[in-house]
């Protein structure tokens, strides 16, 4: 199932405004330092970049993409049975044919959001937000998403912004929102949801203020986890699961793209699907950074970077080559299994069925 669109929101809690006051202390230091460091791919005096992600409404899209997929398969098998008996074991009659007709309409029902999931890793359709925050001129970036036209860059002064939280109804979850303001009508011009669920919006804030703010020694990043990964020139989508694996912290600090079981296994079970659509997330939201409007206002000559971020690993230059034969095997190998699994669990139900 094609992950829904990410809402364009509306003004709730509004928290502060740049340059308002002391930027508050953190209230969940570490594991808000820790995620923080994980969603970095590109820091830098020139600017940050944040990567979309997939909230847990979206998750609930693609598992339920990937249930489709299991009982549209399950009823293929069965409609293959069914077809046989009633076309060269017995006369087809009415009830028969009916039967037929039912089967292939809940294939159809079944399979279309497992089609529209797989269609997305292949045509890689831009649909989300990446955030570049331009620190040298004061700027946020960001391409605006709409279903039936092209992306449109956005270029907006960060004075001019308003942060507020978000709490989605019936959860206890809160996101940060950005949002431009016209003072005069109060009319809402521009709206930014970062969606990260897992991240405190208050934190969040605090660490974009530091950034924009603040010199480079004040941003609090973590090495263990704060690796440049140059998601956007990546050929390779199992080089960005890779790094989707990583910031949900699944397995260990640092990853090189090296083969470890604990890796593989996880790419055995229905997470590996979701790590595939996020990877595919990295590579197909149109990248702000990319735009000439913002390579008009870059400055940095890549050399000495004030900030604390490792850089990329060789491994990972192959990776993102699509040329590292290591991850390759590992996420073949994977998905081989998810296959193996798959068919092989509906040909079971079919033979208890007979």
């Amino acid at each position: 199932m094609m992950i829904p669109l990410p809402p364009k929101p509306p003004v709730f809690k509004i928290i502060s405004r740049p340059y308002e006051g002391k930027i508050p202390d953190f209230k969940e230091k570490q594991n808000s330092v820790d995620r923080l460091s994980n969603l970095i791919h590109d820091i830098n005096p020139d600017y940050l970049l944040f990567h979309p992600v997939i909230n847990s409404i979206q998750n609930v899209w693609l598992l339920a993409s990937y249930g489709g997929a299991w009982l549209s398969g399950l009823q293929m098998f069965f409609l293959l049975v069914v077809a046989y008996e009633y076309i060269f074991v017995e006369t087809i009659d009415m009830i028969g044919l009916s039967l037929i007709l039912m089967l292939m309409l809940l294939i159809s029902m079944l399979g279309f959001g497992a089609f529209f999931t797989i269609k997305q890793l292949i045509i890689k359709k831009s649909r989300y937000h990446k955030i570049l925050l331009l620190k040298n001129t004061q700027q946020i970036a960001y391409y605006e998403h709409n279903r039936k036209q092209e992306p449109i860059f956005h270029l907006i002064d960060y004075k001019d912004i308003f942060a507020s939280v978000r709490r989605n109804e019936g959860l206890i979850f809160e996101v940060l929102n950005l949002h431009v303001i016209d003072e005069s009508t109060g009319e809402l011009i521009h709206s930014i949801s970062f969606e990260d669920m897992r991240l405190n919006p208050y934190d969040q804030w605090a660490f974009i203020r530091t950034y924009m703010e603040r010199p480079a020694e004040e941003l609090p990043l973590n090495t263990e986890y704060a690796q440049a990964c140059p998601t956007d020139m990546s050929q390779s989508l199992f080089a960005c699961a890779d790094i989707a694996q990583t910031s949900k912290e699944f397995y260990g600090k640092n990853p090189t793209h090296e083969f470890r079981l604990a890796d593989w296994i996880i790419r055995c079970c229905t997470i590996s699907y979701l790590d595939l659509a996020e990877g595919n997330i990295y590579q197909s939201s149109a990248n702000p950074a990319l735009h000439p409007e913002a390579q008009r206002r870059l400055m940095w000559d890549g050399q000495n970077n004030p900030y604390n971020i490792l850089p990329v690993t060789p491994e990972r230059q192959a990776a993102f080559a699509n040329q590292n034969k290591t991850v390759k095997l590992k996420w073949y190998s994977g998905v081989a299994v998810n296959a193996t699994w798959f068919i092989g669990s509906i040909l079971y139900v079919m033979l208890v069925i007979a």
